[in-house]
């Protein structure tokens, strides 16, 4: 499935889970991070080489983010794998001149190259587009081009810069002229709540975004899960997700410097509805389940295990049908599919809110994205 690519996890189970996704028809291949994963095999992960030749030989894309814009997160400090990859000659993060930004750009291209991986870029997380940090985010992907033209690169920024309207577009429209092989798009978050707290302006900056870039290149969404959906909406060809949050978000939280056994992570095991376009705890879907079993069955079809990968496949699988409906179309109706997705799941939430007393219903899953997505039809002038 061309639109479900995972993203790394703090776990040992990238290279398996991955592999099983591509035999279950439920996933495309994997990105792996320096922030999650070590160069070299240790009591808690496999190395780098041996992941990335898995999910090759498994027939799986794979592919080496080097996350840099990480660095640029405040009180960013979980650098426990970071610095076993070497990727700085000077200060870590230090990109304010031509040198420093090539030295970093060739030390990445060469671990992609060493695993196996298309390239991809680095780039510095942006918050506002028209500052001297958005100027080295533009300078470090010209260099970056200059150095490989077959290079992808990444726009990462928080939900101001996603929100900042003629002047993203404007900075937008600058590294378009670059034209890589291909774009990765990033927002950056301030905590790890599910749904996220976006707005309707960031999605509206992200589709614009991803409908201008996609006219000519394929576009990504890294941690976008369903959030990301109305990217693809735009045009987008694959977004990101995983079994825990930090697969799903990116969180700045999640890189700060953490002490004890970093091993594992938070498994996220809540029950994704197709229906709801959106989730509820276990315990409020067994009340769903044991209250209106139909209903459960018509929101979600298929069995919920309680049991974690089972969960997964069945979110990854539930996140899939969405997006291939989407790619199956293009343009205007790729857009109002979305909406009517959105809109009709509006009343079937009025019915379980009814049932679970769920404390997260349309007012966080829907209404934010839809607002967006509407944002984006009259700017198109689509309505």
């Amino acid at each position: 499935m061309m639109g479900i690519f995972i993203s790394d996890t703090a776990r040992n189970n990238l290279a398996s889970w991955t592999i099983n996704g591509l035999d279950g028809g439920y996933a495309a291949g994997a990105y792996l991070s320096p922030f999650t994963s070590p160069v070299a095999s240790n009591r808690f992960k496999k190395s780098a080489a041996d992941i990335a030749e898995q999910i090759r030989n498994a027939g799986g894309e794979f592919w080496f983010d080097p996350m840099s814009y990480v660095l640029g997160m405040p009180h960013a400090g979980d650098f426990r794998h970071y610095d076993t990859w070497n990727l700085w000659s000077g200060t870590r993060g230090d990109v304010s001149s031509q040198e420093s930004r090539r030295d970093h750009i060739d030390r990445v291209y060469k671990v992609q190259e060493s695993l196996g991986s298309p390239k991809l870029a680095p780039s510095v997380l942006v918050s506002y587009p028209d500052n001297q940090l958005s100027q080295q985010a533009l300078e470090l992907s010209q260099e970056a081009m200059e150095s490989d033209q077959s290079a992808w690169l990444t726009i990462a920024g928080d939900q101001h810069f996603w929100s900042e309207g003629a002047v993203l577009d404007a900075h937008v429209g600058a590294l378009d002229q670059l034209e890589p092989a291909g774009w990765l798009l990033v927002v950056g978050r301030s905590d790890s709540s599910m749904p996220p707290a976006a707005t309707a302006n960031e999605i509206f900056g992200l589709m614009r975004t991803t409908y201008a870039l996609s006219q000519d290149r394929p576009v990504r969404v890294a941690f976008g899960d369903l959030a990301a959906l109305p990217a693809v909406a735009a045009g987008a060809e694959g977004i990101c997700t995983g079994w825990d949050l930090r697969q799903r978000i990116c969180a700045y939280k999640d890189f700060e410097e953490r002490g004890g056994d970093q091993s594992g992570g938070g498994w996220y095991n809540r029950p994704t509805l197709r229906g709801l376009m959106g989730g509820l705890t276990k315990r409020e879907y067994e009340t769903l389940l044991s209250e209106n079993a139909d209903l459960a069955a018509r929101l979600t079809p298929g069995a919920i295990s309680p049991k974690i990968e089972p969960a997964f496949k069945h979110h990854a699988e539930t996140l899939g049908a969405v997006i291939s409906e989407l790619l199956e179309l293009c343009g205007r109706t790729r857009v109002e599919a979305l909406r009517d997705r959105y809109i009709l799941a509006y009343p079937e939430w009025d019915k379980v809110e009814r049932i679970t007393n769920t404390s997260l219903g349309p007012e966080r899953w829907i209404k934010p994205f839809l607002e967006g997505l509407n944002k984006f039809r009259s700017s198109e002038g689509w309505c």
